[in-house]
């Protein structure tokens, strides 16, 4: 009758444990740091030159790095390799900057934009292989479409938070092959399954998008058209890039859309180029939404950080 109820007992412990433990995965909590545009070229490659690695993020990286995880665009190619595919506006870095990124705080790297070919197939291998060996993760890019558009998960407090990212501008230059190394490019009637399907297989999904048009401060229908499919077809979180300057923050279905997140790592001040942002997520199974947004100032290709502290958007 004794060991009947220390059995019982026994198995009622592990019943209200296995309850605990799955309530505290169920409310477990990620912070994500997101920024836009960063790269290595042109204006910000001088910099580098001059001052070294580190400098873009010397005022920023104590931000991204208290985060659980951190995001940006990576708008140049990291290699060494491949000859130009067009005339002007090419950008190219050395492959050891994926370092400098990862030791200033960086987790994923979003390569669907219209800058990751500008030196050929071989130029966008080498950059998700730098991205890769820094012990990031490289997203919207790949060995040929379907890897390109392939979820990557990222495990972070027992959450699995996915990511897809999507380029709705055109690789000047490169015809855009399903059976060849390419990045991830936005088809309006595929995208809504690629998403629904994704979110099977996470707890959190996050779908970046290079969209727009440059230095406009406001959203175009097509952008507002692509964020909301999205929502509707799975999707948490919503990380927008490619006009160079903020744009608008949009609560839909209860889930954010941040349609712009401007320059981070930029040479550009027109249009108010060199107003940009750090946008502070929380994210979790139940919900995801800004907690904060830090104003920055892009002074000298560098983002300086503009107060203390800020809250709201």
């Amino acid at each position: 009758m004794l060991t009947r109820r220390y059995v019982s007992a026994g198995c009622i412990a592990l019943v209200l444990i296995a309850g605990i433990v799955f309530s505290c995965r169920y409310q477990q909590k990620v912070t994500l740091a997101a920024v836009g545009d960063v790269f290595f070229a042109r204006g910000a490659g001088r910099q580098i030159a001059k001052h070294g690695p580190d400098y873009p993020f010397a005022d920023t990286k104590d931000i991204i790095r208290s985060a659980d995880l951190a995001f940006c665009n990576l708008e140049c190619t990291l290699s060494r390799r491949g000859l130009p595919q067009r005339r002007r506006l090419l950008f190219r870095a050395d492959p050891s900057l994926a370092h400098a990124l990862k030791r200033n705080g960086f987790d994923v790297a979003s390569l669907a934009n219209n800058h990751t070919l500008d030196f050929g197939r071989d130029a966008l291998l080498d950059t998700v292989d730098a991205i890769d060996k820094a012990g990031m993760t490289s997203v919207g890019a790949g060995a040929d479409r379907d890897d390109a558009t392939k979820l990557r998960i990222v495990k972070r407090k027992g959450l699995r938070i996915g990511f897809l990212a999507f380029t709705d501008i055109p690789s000047c230059g490169v015809v855009r092959l399903d059976n060849k190394p390419t990045v991830a490019g936005v088809n309006a009637d595929e995208i809504g399954g690629i998403v629904s399907r994704a979110k099977k297989h996470c707890d959190v999904l996050v779908v970046s998008f290079h969209w727009g048009i440059e230095y406009m401060k406001k959203p175009t229908m097509r952008q507002k058209m692509l964020a909301h499919k999205v929502i509707d077809s799975g999707a948490d979180v919503v990380l927008g890039h490619h006009p160079h300057v903020l744009q608008t923050v949009e609560e839909y279905k209860s889930k954010p859309i941040i349609y712009s997140m401007g320059g981070f790592v930029w040479d550009a001040k027109i249009f108010g180029a060199d107003n940009s942002a750090i946008y502070i997520l929380q994210l979790s199974r139940q919900q995801c939404k800004i907690s904060r947004t830090i104003p920055v100032k892009v002074v000298n290709c560098r983002p300086r950080r503009l107060v203390k502290s800020g809250h709201g958007h």
